[in-house]
Parts: C-alpha cells; sequence; structure tokens
C-alpha cells in the first residue's frame, strides 16, 4: 500500500517535470549535433576515401614551388582581380560544403545552383581573360560544373573545390593552405 501512494505522490507535477528533463536532455543533444556538424554516419570506407583523399595527388609547398606560386600571383592574379574575387568566393562555398566529410552528404540542388554560378559567371568574364592557361582551366571548371548538375557525383565536386583551392592560391594571395592538388594549368 505504500508503494502505491508514493506512485500517486508525483502526480502530474512530477511528471511534468520527468518531461521536461526529458525534452532539455534530447534538445541539448539535438544542438550538440548541430553546432558540431555531426549529422553523418561515418562508415569505415568514408574515413579510407577521406585518408586516400588526402594522400593523392596533393603536393607540398616547398621553397621552390612558394616562389612560383608568387611569381604567378604577381602576373596573372594581378591582371584577372575581378575573377579572382569570384574564385575566392567560389572556393569558401566549397570549404563549406565540401571539407569535414561534408562531401558525402552533398545537397545536390544546391550544387546544381552553385554550377550554374560558376557557369554564368565564366561564360561572362572568359573572353577578357589574357592568360592562356587561366583561359583554360576556367573552362575545365566550366564542363566540370555542366557535368556535375547532370551527374550528380561528388567526385566531380571534389575536382572543382580542387580547382578553386589551386586557382584562389594563384590569383589571390590564399594562404590558408601548405599543399596544391597540381590540378590547374595557371600554376604548372
Amino acid at each position: 500500500m505504500q508503494t502505491r501512494n508514493n506512485k500517486r505522490k508525483l502526480g502530474w507535477f512530477g511528471w511534468s517535470l520527468i518531461s521536461i528533463f526529458s525534452i532539455a536532455i534530447i534538445a541539448s543533444l539535438l544542438l550538440f549535433f548541430n553546432v558540431f556538424n555531426i549529422t553523418n554516419v561515418f562508415t569505415i570506407e568514408d574515413l579510407e576515401e577521406a585518408q586516400e583523399e588526402k594522400q593523392t595527388e596533393a603536393q607540398e609547398v616547398d621553397t621552390e614551388t612558394e616562389k612560383e606560386i608568387e611569381e604567378v600571383q604577381n602576373t596573372v592574379g594581378v591582371q584577372h582581380e575581378e575573377m579572382g574575387s569570384f574564385i575566392a568566393e567560389t572556393h569558401v562555398f566549397y570549404n563549406n560544403k565540401t571539407g569535414y566529410g561534408n562531401i558525402n552528404s552533398l545537397d545536390w540542388d544546391e550544387q546544381a545552383d552553385q554550377a550554374e554560378r560558376i557557369i554564368e559567371t565564366i561564360d561572362a568574364h572568359i573572353d577578357n581573360v589574357q592568360s592562356d592557361a587561366l583561359k583554360e582551366d576556367l573552362q575545365a571548371i566550366r564542363e566540370l560544373a555542366s557535368n556535375s548538375i547532370t551527374d550528380k557525383e561528388k567526385d566531380q565536386v571534389r575536382m572543382l573545390h580542387r580547382y578553386f583551392h589551386d586557382l584562389d592560391i594563384a590569383l589571390n594571395h590564399y594562404n590558408g593552405y601548405d599543399k596544391i592538388w597540381n590540378v590547374t594549368e595557371t600554376l604548372k
């Protein structure tokens, strides 16, 4: 009889507190996962792919490479400041959308919108590009962007990111790097 009375004492107020406490814990967990962008469940394959991506094609930047990059920045970069701004903005987009494993959960509508902006910008400015190497890179980017709209392959998005990474270094003195991907003609 004593146990039954204890259950009754909890009543609506006690159950309300338990409910509020449970909701607070759930909300805290959701906020934690959202703040730290832990929305993807990574598989071993994802981790192996990320490791492989870090090791493939990237070149450490040594003193000689730094001098070559500086030369490109002082020639091609100075001549193409408007294109440099576009490249910097697009590089930030790809850093945010593909970095830290985000490439495994791409929003393809958002990627298609970005690809269309890339195509429009390149089409509007490519005739003013003086550097043949940069023009060749922009044409390759345009083709990748176009293909990424229809194919929806993350490897194409990864390559777009690498192009914009290297071109941001070449045109804008982007210094958030210690490696280049060697995908552009501009930095060869």
